[in-house]
């Protein structure tokens, strides 16, 4: 299965649970500091996914950079109030986030090498 593919398919179930939590659930909204944070990248990473692939590579790579980062902060602060379970799930899912990010800046840089190198010669 192609990184991209694949980027796109991870991107959705995240998304659609966070975003749904935010719409119709008010006591996952209330006090909660992620509320911001977590719309806007699941936001980004739902319409990136289905995007034409030239936009969303780079969409889906700051998606996944941006919810790598706000993931690892949630789960640090339920880890701070005693919530190992959750925060074991929210790390599980910024690794692979974060890992998703890396595949796809990598494979921009060879592709971006590749036409450059072409171009030199």
């Amino acid at each position: 299965m192609p990184t991209i593919t694949f980027a796109r398919i991870a991107a959705v179930p995240v998304s659609v649970w966070l975003i749904a939590a935010l719409i119709f659930n008010a006591a996952y909204r209330t006090d909660n500091i992620f509320a911001g944070p977590d719309f806007a990248f699941s936001l980004v990473l739902l319409v990136a996914a289905f995007l034409p692939r030239r936009i969303a590579e780079p969409a889906l790579t700051a998606g996944f950079y941006f919810g790598a980062g706000v993931i690892t902060i949630a789960a640090l602060n339920r880890l701070d109030q005693g919530e190992t379970g959750q925060s074991a799930l929210n790390l599980a899912i910024a690794a692979a986030y974060l890992s998703l990010a890396l595949v796809l800046t990598l494979r921009r840089g060879k592709a971006s090498e590749g036409r450059h190198a072409g171009a030199l010669t």
